[in-house]
């Protein structure tokens, strides 16, 4: 992905590293789940998706 994606910021494993909002090394791109944790558990992405989400609807609500 990082081949293809420039300025997306990966660790050695391959998984895109994410802020604590989700956030990644691009401006208005967000990730979350095993792209960001490798393999996790569904309630673990489940969370990732949730902080995910509230991070997008705050930049979307101007906060």
């Amino acid at each position: 992905m990082a081949q293809t994606t420039k300025g997306l910021d990966i660790n050695k494993r391959g998984n895109i590293i994410v802020d604590e909002n989700q956030k990644t090394s691009i401006p208005r791109v967000w990730a979350g789940g095993d792209i960001v944790l490798g393999a996790a558990t569904v309630i673990l992405a489940m969370g990732e998706g949730r902080r995910a989400a509230a991070s997008i609807n705050e930049y979307l609500a101007g906060k």
